[in-house]
């Protein structure tokens, strides 16, 4: 049985804590342009969450964990390295921890129910299944990971290959006062594969297309008339992955509250 979930709700909770300029500077128009991506997370996790308050891990800035906080009550935590976002998470009564996903394994084994990693597997500079590996050892055996990131193949990304343009950050190890931008895209089928070789189950990836426009105004009218070529799902913009933490006999570990709806519905 999935969750109630009340879009209205949602909306007046995200510009209230999420459209904020403290979590990051001049952060307000950004959240606003990407409130579609956060809906959708929401959405999902909606859709495969029980009704009952759940453990969820959120890996980066921590607003998907502050949303099911408000929303549902659920007992969330953030994990990212060090910096003021946090100190806003942590005081509307989130947990954070501090992680480099990149450089060390989990700070905690099997205690979640469920993971977001939403914009953050592109930016790494380790391979995709390594992070994704860490990731489901903090899940309960049955436990499940949602996690968004561009599409390879969308449409602005064709285009400008085509051209000759850049699309990707220099492949480097990142400065400790400066992250990396976007160093790898995966395709579908690339995702697939990362979640399996990080011993995921049940992995779905699909396309799905977000309804913003480019920043750039000069490129706007080029994208209003690219538009309905998005009807073909390889060119839309990104990918969304549901997997699940695979149920293992004996290891000590509770099954997640997750798996325990699946198996009774």
């Amino acid at each position: 049985m999935a969750r109630q979930y009340n879009k209205d709700e949602f909306n007046g909770l995200y510009e209230r804590y999420i459209c904020q300029d403290v979590i990051q500077p001049n952060a307000r128009a950004y959240y606003m342009r990407y409130r579609s991506r956060y809906k959708l997370c929401i959405d999902r996790f909606a859709q495969v969450a029980p009704p009952e308050p759940i453990d969820v891990l959120d890996i980066g800035v921590g607003q998907l964990a502050l949303l099911c906080k408000k929303l549902w009550n659920d007992r969330a935590v953030v994990a990212d390295l060090p910096g003021k976002h946090l100190s806003y998470i942590a005081s509307h009564g989130v947990e954070t921890v501090h992680w480099n996903i990149c450089k060390s394994e989990p700070p905690f084994i099997g205690k979640f129910d469920m993971v977001f990693f939403s914009e953050v597997i592109e930016h790494l500079p380790i391979p995709g299944h390594v992070a994704l590996e860490r990731l489901r050892k903090t899940l309960r055996p049955g436990g499940f990971i949602i996690c968004t990131t561009p599409n390879l193949y969308r449409l602005r990304n064709v285009i400008s290959m085509a051209a000759g343009l850049p699309i990707f950050d220099y492949f480097r190890i990142p400065d400790d006062d400066k992250g990396l931008s976007h160093w790898i895209e995966y395709s579908r089928d690339h995702l697939q594969w990362q979640f399996e070789k990080a011993g995921f189950t049940e992995c779905h990836v699909e396309f799905r297309q977000m309804h913003h426009l480019p920043t750039n105004p000069l490129l706007r009218p080029l994208a209003l008339l690219g538009y309905p070529l998005h009807i073909l799902p390889r060119w839309r913009d990104n990918l969304i992955a549901t997997a699940y933490a695979p149920i293992e006999s004996g290891n000590g570990n509770p099954i997640s509250i997750i798996q325990k709806e699946k198996t009774s519905a």
